[in-house]
């Protein structure tokens, strides 16, 4: 398999993202078409060291250590006493990003910018040649795959799935489930005043606005924010609070989800419980089908956390409790069919005496009766 030094590979992907052909950039690196897609396909991923099995095959067995020794060019050689890391390759990424000029393409005259990375999909970023902004190799086109007129010189991210230029606002939206990326003029947006909240919302001083193209008619754009949403993880005991991708927005008079009001939400104590659950202190929402929880008390209402024994469904998600009742999503469950499921995390928690556990436990041991 041939093996060419990395920044030499980011160089030539760059190129050719940027409009460049095959024909043009290949000769340059001494590759086939074939070699290139083989080669690219293992060397895409050595910053984030994916793709373990590949990465050996391609390298004949080879450790990391001896891949990274392998691929990092002589200006790129580790120092005496560093500890070789796949990783460090990340560096060498971004330099060349900077300035894609070097090894082979020293002496290239093909005009190029490297805008900025995509936020999530970070293995592509966006370029331009001077006339024609990319992405991933392509102009980048709306949903119906009609090229975008936009301002290279100028075009630049906003933050989160939002850009501009100097006339304009755009968005970048996606579709399919293999996710097909498109982009949109943000119609109506204020340029001077617009400010991304996050991946899914932004706002300017008149409205707030959702990634699908949906202009949101708030009557206090000042004051729309977000509402982190919460991300329990049992392994690791931590709580992670997901302020860039949630689908949770608010302003004064109420809150959103996916960009369309929640119906009789109570913005200023909204939060985000966890596995979909969500509650404003009065009602509890099950947030994945937009219902509200009927029955449920919210000033008791409990998803386990981090630390605490938590209980599955028993077809799918995870189950909640209050003081009175158990929930599956927004479904009442037979608080009888779920005590053996519920004791490690009550016995877990003593502090929680006299709810709907302890009193069915109870009962459950006092009919048994005593041991002959």
């Amino acid at each position: 398999m041939p093996v060419i030094p990395y920044d030499t590979f980011e160089a030539a992907n760059l190129f050719l993202a940027t409009g460049r052909t095959p024909e043009e950039v290949l000769p340059l690196i001494g590759l086939s078409p074939a070699q290139w897609e083989r080669l690219r396909e293992t060397y895409r991923w050595l910053p984030y060291t994916y793709g373990e099995s590949q990465r050996r095959s391609y390298f004949g067995g080879l450790g990391d250590a001896e891949i990274l020794r392998l691929v990092l060019a002589p200006r790129w050689n580790l120092k005496p006493g560093d500890e070789p890391d796949l990783r460090s390759t990340w560096h060498v990424r971004e330099a060349v990003r900077r300035n894609p000029r070097i090894g082979p393409f020293a002496g290239c005259d093909w005009p190029i910018t490297c805008i900025a990375p995509h936020p999530e999909a970070t293995l592509c970023c966006y370029t331009h040649d001077g006339r024609t902004v990319y992405f991933d190799g392509k102009p980048l086109t709306d949903r119906s795959g009609e090229v975008l007129e936009v301002d290279a010189g100028s075009f630049e991210p906003v933050g989160g799935r939002w850009l501009r230029d100097r006339h304009r606002i755009y968005g970048q939206g996606e579709f399919g489930s293999r996710p097909t990326f498109y982009w949109y003029v943000v119609e109506g947006a204020d340029h001077s005043t617009f400010e991304a909240l996050n991946l899914r919302y932004a706002h300017d001083r008149e409205r707030a606005y959702y990634i699908t193209a949906k202009a949101i008619r708030t009557k206090s754009p000042e004051a729309f924010e977000i509402v982190p949403e919460i991300r329990l993880n049992y392994r690791d005991g931590t709580r992670d609070e997901l302020h860039d991708i949630s689908h949770i927005a608010r302003d004064r008079e109420a809150v959103y989800f996916y960009g369309t009001r929640l119906k009789g939400a109570r913005p200023e104590n909204f939060r985000d419980l966890g596995h979909g659950y969500a509650t404003d202190g009065t009602t509890v929402w099950f947030l994945d089908e937009k219902k509200v929880i009927e029955g449920a008390d919210a000033a008791t209402f409990t998803v386990p956390g981090p630390g605490e024994p938590h209980v599955l469904g028993r077809v799918r998600g995870h189950a909640a409790t209050d003081r009175y009742r158990v929930y599956v999503g927004a479904e009442l469950c037979d608080p009888q069919e779920w005590i053996e499921d519920w004791r490690p995390f009550f016995e877990a928690r003593p502090d929680l005496g006299g709810w709907w556990w302890h009193q069915l436990a109870g009962e459950a041991a006092g009919n048994k009766g005593p041991s002959p």
